[in-house]
């Protein structure tokens, strides 16, 4: 099977920590060819190709289409380029990988999707969370029945001030709605494993860090209502952690998944003896150990793939074997239909941070 061949677009933090070293380990194994790195900045574009030792530097994608003839084109730009970047590799035939949000608006999903579908080609939304391996352990383990049958979830999210919020010029700052609309879409796509069908949605922030007026909020609480169940999400922005959490209630216990340590723990308490929470207590501390052992050998050995590495080797091997992506464009899109009802009752609540047209 010939080598699929990569071009990344954009040389920013995320192509750079992230998807650059995915697509270097795949060739490395022999599965794709990196073929060349696409900004509109050439000279960052060099640095970045040197790093990476990618052979090709271009600063328009329909001439680095024209003359590489890539078969997989990975967008890691800021969301306002995504549409128009994404169709212009699709009606070229090329395969799009395209970093979260997916787009703007519904419109602009619509046409990405639509692209694809006319040249029969595959959208692949970098959704990264959903290849943590807690999360995919979660998922597994709530199919099995380990804690009964799914009745809600929580998330909480706290991402450093220093990433995101402190800095006056980051375009995170200037979405509509604020930091919510860079991070937001993690809690809502990795809710709709859950809860497919969001019907209602609730939201309240807080502006809380007064030395950053660029930020319209800093906390942002959601309540994502489904059919039968409903999540629970706490954002914040306020600290110096970088916390994720996941926790599954199910109908006799609850799962929690941490996706920064990788821990998956399952306690269940049927009563408040004080032996018994002993016991779930004893429960839990081995789980976490045993888990703690698990991931740390992994780390010491090489062995843990990041959830990027992931995502991109999924992507290939659908490709490949010409299967369905593992996130196609239509889960982008209600990805951005939800966190636009999100921002739509922000600006509701509290009035517009920003032109969002």
């Amino acid at each position: 099977m010939s080598k699929l061949r990569v071009a990344v677009v954009g040389t920013g933090l995320i192509a750079n920590i992230k998807h650059l070293p995915a697509w270097t380990k795949l060739q490395g194994k022999g599965q794709v060819e990196l073929v060349a790195i696409c900004d509109i900045n050439a000279e960052n574009a060099r640095k970045v190709a040197d790093k990476f030792n990618v052979p090709n530097v271009h600063t328009d994608l329909a001439q680095l289409i024209a003359k590489e003839k890539p078969d997989i084109i990975d967008i890691c730009t800021p969301p306002k380029t995504h549409c128009p970047l994404a169709v212009l590799a699709a009606e070229a035939g090329c395969h799009v990988m395209v970093e979260k949000p997916m787009a703007m608006n519904l419109e602009e999903c619509d046409r990405i999707i639509n692209a694809a579908k006319a040249k029969n080609v595959k959208i692949m939304c970098g959704h990264s969370d959903l290849f943590y391996r807690s999360f995919m352990k979660g998922k597994e383990l709530l199919a099995k029945g380990a804690i009964g049958e799914f009745r809600g979830m929580r998330i909480f999210l706290s991402t450093p001030r220093d990433y995101i919020t402190a800095k006056e010029d980051h375009w995170g700052n200037k979405l509509p709605g604020g930091v919510i609309g860079e991070t937001g879409p993690h809690v809502v796509y990795m809710t709709l494993p859950f809860i497919p069908v969001i019907k209602e949605v609730g939201v309240f922030a807080l502006k809380m860090l007064g030395e950053y007026p660029w930020s319209p909020y800093e906390d942002y609480r959601i309540e994502l209502v489904g059919e039968k169940t409903a999540c629970s999400i706490a954002c914040t922005y306020t600290n110096s952690e970088w916390l994720c959490e996941v926790q599954l209630l199910g109908s006799y216990g609850m799962m929690t998944l941490d996706l920064e340590t990788q821990a998956v723990t399952v306690y269940k308490r049927k009563d408040l003896k004080p032996t018994s929470a002993a016991f779930s207590q004893l429960r839990q501390a081995r789980q976490l150990v045993t888990e703690t052992f698990a991931v740390g050998a992994r780390y010491l050995t090489g062995g843990v793939d990041s959830t990027h590495d992931i995502m991109c080797a999924e992507f290939v091997k659908a490709i490949q074997e010409n299967k369905p992506s593992p996130v196609p464009g239509e889960e982008g899109r209600e990805t951005i239909r939800v966190l636009n009802e999100i921002v739509g009752q922000l600006e509701q609540k509290y009035g517009k941070t920003i032109d969002s047209k």
